[in-house]
């Protein structure tokens, strides 16, 4: 006879979302940052070649931190929000809503938390507008609220769609099943190795300015 599996567990990730915004301009950067500093490390050891070294590192962490590090990740309890500097972990049975523009944003208790990594396009409202006005009607929801099960389904087929869905789900789950903590709250969390990196290579390129 098989064991029930058990509750999930509450460190491991049930679906992590992926970024629709800054890939392509994120990993450029990137690139663009190794290829200067291993170009200074190995061809150019001069004062410009120091400068110009520590800018791209600078440059470089700065990018990860902005176009690459904000995402999702969804746990069976809360919403982990990566952001550039730091993370939030919003526990489903606080959020009172989630809306998609250029950003994801999430309400809870009040205060919004956005995660920039997932958005709609630009000119999607436009669109969507434009369409509305054609069919006499609302097509591909932007917002999601409620969380019951009779709350409409958008017929928008993209990833940001499906990304609201699936938050929608979670959300109408932990209303049903309860909190699974005494106090639930929104933790926020600062992300040292990112700080640290642009206050090392900001550093780093102001002093060699000044030489």
């Amino acid at each position: 006879m098989h064991g029930s599996a058990g509750p999930p567990d509450p460190e491991r990730p049930i679906e992590r979302f992926k970024p629709t915004t800054g890939i392509v301009v994120g990993w450029s950067g990137l690139v663009l940052a190794v290829v200067v500093i291993a170009y200074v490390a190995l061809a150019d050891h001069s004062l410009f070649g120091l400068r110009l070294g520590w800018g791209a590192a600078f440059a470089g962490v700065l990018v990860w931190a902005t176009q690459l590090r904000p995402r999702i990740t969804a746990y069976p309890d809360a919403l982990l929000m990566h952001g550039s500097i730091a993370d939030v972990t919003v526990p489903y049975v606080l959020v009172e809503e989630v809306t998609m523009g250029q950003t994801l944003n999430v309400w809870a208790q009040g205060r919004r938390y956005v995660c920039v990594g997932i958005g709609r396009p630009l000119g999607y409202g436009v669109r969507q507008r434009f369409r509305a006005e054609r069919s006499g009607g609302l097509l591909g929801e932007n917002r999601t609220a409620g969380f019951g099960a009779d709350v409409p389904r958008s017929t928008d087929p993209s990833y940001q769609s499906f990304v609201l869905s699936r938050i929608h789900d979670l959300v109408a789950a932990a209303r049903r099943d309860g909190p699974r903590t005494r106090e639930p709250r929104v933790h926020k969390a600062y992300a040292v190795p990112e700080l640290a990196g642009l206050a090392v290579t900001g550093t780093a390129f102001v002093i060699s300015l000044l030489l």
